[in-house]
C-alpha cells in the first residue's frame, strides 16, 4: 500500500504534469534569437525558461515554487538565483498574451515584453 501511495504522489508531481506554457526561449528583441544556443555566454542573448530554471546573461535561477490563479492567467515563480558572484532569492511574475508574448514584472512598474523564439 505504501508503494502505491508513493507512486501516486510521484505521478501527481509537477515533473510529470504537462509543460507550462511559459516554458521556452524568450527575447526582448527578435534579432537576439540567433544567439539562443549561446545563452549565458553572449551579450545580447534571449533568456531560457524551463520547468526547473531560468537562465540568462550572467545569472541562473532554480525555480523553487510556482503559483498561479485557477484560470492560469498568471504565474508567480519563486527563484533561488546566482549571478555575478552573488546568491539571492527572487520572484518572477509572468503573464502570457497568446502563445508567443510573455510579460514579466521586475518589481514595481511596467512589465517587460518578451516574445518567443521559434524552434
Amino acid at each position: 500500500m505504501k508503494r502505491y501511495i508513493l507512486a501516486t504522489a510521484l505521478l501527481a508531481s509537477p515533473v510529470f504534469a504537462e509543460v507550462p506554457p511559459w516554458v521556452g526561449i524568450w527575447t526582448a528583441d527578435p534579432d537576439w534569437c540567433q544567439y539562443a544556443e549561446l545563452i549565458g555566454g553572449h551579450d545580447p542573448a534571449p533568456i531560457r525558461i524551463t520547468q526547473t530554471e531560468v537562465s540568462g546573461l550572467e545569472n541562473n535561477c532554480s525555480i523553487t515554487g510556482v503559483r498561479s490563479n485557477a484560470q492560469k492567467q498568471y504565474w508567480e515563480l519563486t527563484l533561488s538565483c546566482s549571478g555575478e558572484g552573488e546568491q539571492y532569492q527572487d520572484t518572477a511574475l509572468l503573464m502570457l498574451d497568446g502563445d508567443d508574448t510573455l510579460w514579466r514584472w521586475f518589481g514595481r512598474g511596467d512589465p517587460f515584453k518578451f516574445i518567443r523564439c521559434e524552434g
